[in-house]
């Protein structure tokens, strides 16, 4: 698997800087996990104000993904949040996305085309 990094995009950096503090805070720092939710609700808002809707493919996905560091909190033993650090370095540095994935097979979203076919 080949490396796959967008810095010229400002939408790809949401991610690694999501997986800093993902990161940070499964090394102990619990306050990256708040930055984490912060980050995810406004990467959340800015997809769905660029994409015009929650319904677009793109919004659902970052829409889920705040919901996810969300439910994290609640997971004492962070296994959630070291769950979603490994699928976030996926995202950032492979454009593998396994929540993307699981969205696809939704019934709403019979018309969306992915993007790796």
């Amino acid at each position: 698997m080949k490396p796959v990094i967008h810095p010229d995009s400002f939408e790809w950096w949401f991610w690694p800087v999501i997986f800093v503090f993902l990161l940070a805070g499964m090394l102990g720092w619990q306050e990256g996990f708040y930055i984490v939710i912060s980050i995810s609700a406004i990467q959340s808002v800015y997809f769905i104000y660029k994409e015009k809707s929650l319904r677009a493919f793109p919004s659902q996905v970052r829409f889920v993904y705040l919901l996810f560091t969300v439910i994290g909190l609640f997971d004492p033993t962070y296994i959630w949040y070291g769950l979603m650090t490994v699928s976030t370095f996926m995202v950032a540095f492979f454009d593998k996305c396994l929540l993307a994935r699981m969205l696809i097979f939704m019934p709403w979203n019979k018309n969306v085309i992915p993007s790796w076919k």
